[in-house]
């Protein structure tokens, strides 16, 4: 479809096509789970009224259960949390935050959850 050799790494390719790693389309989707429905989730600031660097974050509830941990919902509050705070400023224009991210996760392309958490860089 590129014309490239057989052992080429997809990750160049991926990057011209515009086409997201299976990791990054998860990413985009569970964050857009997370704009859609977002009056079920609390901030930190909704939670208590100290005003910390992280009032923005999204709240992670308490839980002892290592399956209530490895859960889709935490992990949604975890990657929605690592994002850079460009992308999460735009959380109410639901269009724009979509674009944003999306671009972000072209721009950094990550293979796996695992990379994306590393990627501590900003658009």
């Amino acid at each position: 479809m590129a014309g490239a050799q057989h052992r080429t790494s997809c990750r160049s390719l991926f990057e011209q096509l515009e086409i997201l790693p299976v990791p990054c389309q998860n990413i985009l989707s569970l964050m857009n789970f997370f704009i859609n429905n977002w009056e079920i989730f609390q901030t930190n600031s909704s939670i208590h009224s100290i005003n910390t660097r992280n009032k923005h974050h999204l709240h992670r509830p308490n839980a002892n259960l290592s399956c209530i941990q490895k859960s889709t919902f935490y992990a949604g509050i975890k990657i929605f949390n690592s994002l850079p705070l460009s992308v999460t400023i735009l959380k109410m224009d639901k269009a724009k935050f979509k674009a944003v991210l999306r671009k972000y996760l072209h721009t950094h392309s990550c293979y796996s959850v695992h990379e994306y958490f590393k990627c501590k860089d900003d658009l």
